[in-house]
This record gives structure tokens, sequence and C-alpha cells, in this order.
């Protein structure tokens, strides 16, 4: 017999599953990258956690200095989760970015240039961690309109 949660209307937990890994990918964008929250990572993405960039392959620690490689080189940026698809484990989140380039995080100076990037972003959950994710958006692209 499936495990139903009351306050779930009858709904099987396992139904619920996709709009809870939702949830989670929303907030990790929302904690990650708004508010800055470093703890997020610690909390969501645990050690042997895998994510798939364009700089190759990463863990906890590695993300982190990307992360905050990007956030010196944009100190304004700001994402926005602008939709997403999910499917039990796979939550799949459509996102925007925004900034000023006014710090050195890319290895360049700063040209105060404003930029707007997209990407899309795939999540696999596994009790309720981020155990992959793969990231695509064109960081090429970026790079050479600073140029």
């Amino acid at each position: 017999m499936e495990q139903t949660k009351s306050d779930s209307g009858g709904i099987p937990i396992s139904d619920l599953r996709p709009e809870i890994n939702r949830a989670l990918a929303v907030r990790w964008f929302h904690e990650v990258w708004v508010e800055r929250r470093t703890e997020t990572i610690d909390e969501l993405f645990p050690p042997g956690s895998i994510g798939h960039t364009e700089n190759g392959d990463q863990g906890p620690a590695e993300f982190k200095a990307g992360r905050e490689g990007l956030l010196n080189a944009f100190p304004d940026m700001h994402v926005e989760v602008e939709d997403t698809a999910a499917d039990g484990d796979q939550v799949v989140v459509r996102w925007r970015a925004r900034g000023t380039h006014r710090g050195d995080g890319l290895s360049m100076p700063p040209t105060n240039r404003k930029v707007e990037f997209r990407g899309m972003t795939w999540l696999t959950f596994k009790n309720g961690l981020i155990v992959e994710g793969w990231d695509s958006w064109n960081l090429g692209r970026l790079l050479e309109s600073l140029k």
C-alpha cells in the first residue's frame, strides 16, 4: 500500500515528488544566486554530488569557487527562474541572469558592461538533495561580449 499524507488530499506521496523537487530547485536558484546563501549549497548539494558544466565536472567545492568567480565579476548579478518542468526526481529550470561586469572574476579587467544571458539547468534529486546537475548556457558568448 502506498503512503499518503493527510494534508495532501489523499494523493500518494510519490505523486507529490515532482512538485516537492520543483520547489527545491526554485529554492536553490533563489537562495544560491539571489540571496547568495552559501549554506544552501552545503545543504542541498552534498559531497559526492556532481555538476556537469561548461568548465567541466564539478563537486560542491568547485561549484562554490566558480560561483564566487561569477559573483565577483558581476556583483549585482540577479538570476530569475523563468520556468520549470518536473517529472519524478528530474527538474529542468529555465533561467535568466543579468548583471554588470564590475569585477575581475572572469580573469579579465572589469568592462562595466551590462549583460544578460539565459540558460537551462537539469537537476536530479534523491531524497530531497541534488545528486547531479547539467548546466547549459553560452559562457563563450558571454566572454566574447565583454571583449
